[in-house]
């Protein structure tokens, strides 16, 4: 990755955030807009620290990178440990299952293990229906299975504070002190600022922050089911290896300088799963190569428009609802 685009991406990490906060100061529909740049930043910033793990600013051992997995911490309340270890085996295996002794289908990928929220495909019903049967799960057994689909886009909208209380879990679990404080600290001086710079009451500034939260968790989020949900659910076993796995379960949607903007490149999913420690400038530039080297060696290439996509995941988490 070119000097000159580090750069650009260290500004927006500081700029956008310090705009959204002065914004919210002014009140009214500054404030809005603040909450606005503010939802739009923790994409953002989490595309950057996805760059980063993936190496892209060279090895993330080495200090440049551990100092911007720090600064992201701080920033959005994510942590690479858990981020890392999740991740890397959703690359390895997306929607991927191992299938138990009396036939349920376990998620390898946790990406798409989410009992007692959501069902992500009918051949995981079973797995989730005995998730369900204890603790929270049992509580919310007789809502979530039936209204998954209406109740979809807000689970969505609360996801960011699910990855955190993750990132912040596995960091203490693992003994990773100051990345812990920091995504801990990321909430703390969030919700302190906020309070302080509102014009009116404090807790204004609270729901504002709390509204920045759920329009960046929702964009997050949205970007994310597009890629995989409504694709195969695959036993393991049974795959051909690493480009199989791909092909099977990873889909593309349309590519513009906005939307590669916008989802951070991970719009061309496969050729970012193909090559994980490519810039996403240039994972646009592979697609047609990809998808002619794909096709040559029997691999299915699919690409749908936003849309479609949509349609697709709520298609597929509609069947798993009643399986």
């Amino acid at each position: 990755m070119p000097l000159w685009e580090r750069a650009l991406r260290c500004l927006e990490l500081v700029a956008a955030p310090t705009l959204a906060f002065l914004l919210l100061a002014q009140g009214g529909f500054a404030a809005a807009l603040g909450a606005l740049i503010l939802g739009l930043h923790y994409p953002r910033t989490a595309y950057l620290g996805h760059d980063v793990a993936h190496n892209q600013w060279g090895p993330r051992g080495e200090t440049k990178a551990r100092i911007m997995l720090r600064l992201v911490s701080l920033a959005q309340g994510f942590g690479s440990t858990w981020w890392i270890e999740k991740h890397e085996l959703h690359h390895a295996f997306p929607n991927a299952c191992r299938v138990e002794a009396d036939g349920t289908r376990t998620p390898i990928d946790g990406d798409i293990d989410s009992p007692p929220w959501l069902v992500w495909d009918k051949s995981l019903a079973q797995y989730n229906a005995k998730a369900r049967q204890k603790g929270l799960g049992r509580a919310l057994s007789f809502v979530l299975p039936r209204f998954q689909v209406p109740l979809f886009f807000p689970i969505l909208s609360v996801a960011r504070f699910n990855w955190s209380w993750q990132s912040i879990d596995v960091a203490l679990t693992k003994e990773q002190w100051i990345e812990a404080a920091l995504c801990a600290a990321h909430w703390i001086l969030g919700f302190a600022l906020a309070g302080l710079l509102a014009p009116g009451a404090a807790w204004t500034g609270w729901l504002w922050f709390l509204a920045a939260q759920l329009i960046g968790g929702f964009i997050l989020a949205f970007v994310f089911v597009l890629n995989h949900t409504g694709m195969e659910v695959y036993d393991a076993s049974e795959t051909k290896g690493f480009y199989d796995r791909q092909a099977r379960s990873t889909r593309n949607t349309p590519s513009s300088p906005f939307l590669d903007w916008l989802t951070g490149g991970l719009n061309s999913q496969i050729e970012h799963h193909m090559f994980p420690s490519l810039s996403r400038r240039s994972l646009t530039k592979m697609r047609k190569l990809t998808k002619a080297a794909m096709e040559e060696c029997g691999y299915a290439y699919v690409t749908l428009g936003n849309r479609e996509a949509m349609r697709a995941v709520l298609v597929t988490l509609g069947e798993a609802a009643f399986a």
